[in-house]
């Protein structure tokens, strides 16, 4: 089974199917519609009963459902358990694993070897994301996690592409903390989201994770006790905890096939004009910053923290989705004296509720007053 079998299954059948009206059958085109409804509302398992979701959304008898569930499963896309009214239905998922020394262990070679002969059949944009994000945590385990071994996961589905990452080192958001010396873990993982961080720069860059987490659909990473998750649609990032705390790195990267987005938007996207296209662009997502039991943003300190780095880019959002409030200390330690000290960085606050709009307005009308005054 490959992920482009329902598109070829779909011609062969949709050239052949019976158009009769009767108990079981239905038109080819409705019977294309019918696969490709089932595939869709069995992603994350939404239908526990699919036939009679798809005989109610049709209109149609359960008998013509159940007769497009057998050509699905005849061709190794779903899977079918039970017998009778009692039998459940999940897509079919190819599931492949291998564990690899990371001593001399060549990213570009694993590649070749374990991942492209299981994901050769991908459109070209596609299958150029998972080259990007499979090499570069694979890189990532080699040059930072100090671990022995690492086990590579490659999971395939009608609807997605699961590239799983796991090692056994130090771990990465505790490997950032020592490096920055940093008060916790949370705040490591905030300086990652940044971009242009790394514990090497002679050999690194520090765009490896920034661009992977935006190019999947969905993007996970655990470490120590923290989960950070970031969904490509919703553009948006959830930042969990886990009393269980885990030793090593573990990355999640997930993609739907049909997806037609290209790794080259992805890199455009954060590249300002300005500077000649080079990585310069950032998005901060100041909920993500480790703000203690308040949860609100209040004191200079809090502002240098997420200012922290950022007179490496030429463009910033930051990002208050989620913030009520911040105090007029925290708006002017931004977006006053940082504006004067760094013109050249352009800040643009996004997702603000009016509250945090009028405090940013009242800094930078300060700003401007400055200006004025010293012409």
């Amino acid at each position: 089974m490959t992920i482009n079998a329902l598109n070829e299954y779909n011609a062969h059948v949709t050239a052949n199917e019976s158009v009769t009206v009767g108990p079981g059958i239905v038109g080819r085109e409705r019977a294309k519609d019918i696969r490709q409804f089932i595939i869709d509302g069995l992603v994350d398992d939404a239908f526990r009963d699919v036939s009679r979701e798809a005989a109610r959304h049709f209109g149609v008898p359960r008998q013509a459902i159940h007769k497009q569930l057998k050509r699905l499963e005849a061709k190794g896309l779903i899977e079918g358990h039970g017998k009778t009214k009692a039998r459940v239905h999940r897509l079919a998922v190819e599931k492949s694993h291998q564990r690899f020394d990371v001593a001399g262990l060549d990213e570009d070679r694993v590649w070749r070897e374990f991942a492209l002969p299981r994901l050769r059949d991908l459109s070209d944009n596609v299958l150029a994301i998972c080259r990007y994000g499979f090499t570069e945590m694979v890189n990532n385990v080699t040059d930072h996690s100090e671990s022995e071994t690492t086990v590579l996961v490659i999971e395939r589905s009608p609807k997605h592409v699961e590239i799983a990452v796991h090692d056994y080192g130090v771990g990465i958001f505790k490997k950032i903390q020592d490096a920055m010396k940093l008060p916790s873990m949370q705040e490591a993982l905030f300086e990652l989201t940044k971009g242009k961080f790394t514990t090497d720069p002679t050999r690194h860059t520090g765009e490896g994770v920034f661009y992977t987490s935006r190019a999947f659909d969905k993007f996970r990473l655990l470490s120590g006790d923290l989960f950070l998750t970031h969904d490509r649609e919703q553009d948006d990032w959830l930042l969990g905890s886990d009393d269980r705390s885990k030793g090593g790195t573990s990355v999640f990267l997930r993609i739907d096939p049909a997806s037609t987005h290209t790794i080259e938007e992805v890199f455009e996207y954060y590249a300002a004009a300005r500077d000649d296209y080079a990585f310069s662009k950032t998005n901060v997502v100041l909920r993500l910053l480790d703000t203690g039991d308040d949860a609100s943003f209040v004191s200079r300190s809090q502002a240098k923290r997420v200012l922290a780095r950022l007179p490496r880019f030429k463009e910033v959002l930051l990002d208050f989705e989620g913030v009520k409030s911040i105090a007029p200390a925290f708006a002017d330690e931004i977006f006053r004296i940082f504006a004067t000290e760094h013109p050249e960085v352009h800040m643009t606050p996004v997702r603000a509720v009016p509250d945090v709009l009028r405090m940013i307005d009242r800094a930078k009308g300060a700003l401007q007053e400055s200006h004025e005054s010293s012409r």
